[in-house]
């Protein structure tokens, strides 16, 4: 939701250069987040907002401190007076949603600026919080990657928006379904071991173990009165 927010612009009024220039500090800071190893390191857990860079970046665009607030972030005043957007220290980190937060900013990115295909790799952040974009070069797009480009070109920014929306609803139910997948997998491999392990024996759950004498009605334990 906060997404389309800011694709909507409903904070402020930003150019879509500064949107994009947004959205892409953003998904420096959610890529970190999806790997294990930085994810652990408190560099990579926090945002400078003083920072001239990170401050240009997300001042346009308001929403964005509400998408860092709904992905795990605080904002946090030191004693010197300076303000980060920090991941506390005793918070976990979920890959699989910062994979998923990384998904729907990769979307958005796409949405507002559909001819254009920049190299991510080439983009990088210093630990407090600078992005360095080095030149990269521009794929050439193949015929049917061009007229979708144009269409997405014309969209206005609710159609985006819901377009956004509409690609998250997707990727949910293709995760849906591939929960449902696994879990008739498992199921399947369990019948396959009872029915083929001679040492296979059922076992009782904790609810049954209990025996007749184990189990009081309320008159038992506090009597008549």
């Amino acid at each position: 939701m906060h997404l389309q927010h800011l694709i909507l612009d409903t904070k402020a009024a930003a150019t879509s250069q500064q949107k994009i220039a947004c959205l892409k500090t953003l998904r420096i800071v959610v890529k970190n987040l999806a790997d294990p190893i930085k994810n652990a390191d408190p560099k990579f857990r926090q945002l400078k907002l003083s920072n001239k860079k990170v401050k240009a970046d997300l001042t346009p665009c308001p929403s964005a401190i509400d998408y860092m607030k709904a992905i795990g972030f605080v904002v946090v005043v030191e004693q010197d007076g300076e303000e980060f957007l920090r991941i506390i220290s005793e918070k976990a980190v979920s890959v699989s949603n910062m994979e998923a937060s990384l998904n729907e900013l990769n979307n958005a990115i796409e949405l507002l600026q559909p001819n254009k295909t920049e190299s991510f790799s080439e983009e990088k952040k210093t630990p407090e919080g600078i992005v360095i974009r080095q030149s990269s070069s521009i794929s050439t797009a193949t015929t049917a990657t061009a007229s979708s480009s144009s269409v997405a070109g014309r969209m206005s920014e609710k159609q985006k928006a819901r377009l956004l929306m509409e690609k998250k609803r997707e990727r949910e139910a293709e995760e849906a379904k591939a929960a449902r997948k696994k879990t008739a997998d498992l199921i399947k491999q369990d019948k396959f071991v009872r029915e083929n392990d001679e040492n296979w024996t059922s076992k009782q759950s904790a609810a049954c173990v209990k025996s007749g004498s184990g189990i009081n009605t309320f008159r038992d334990k506090y009597g008549e009165n």
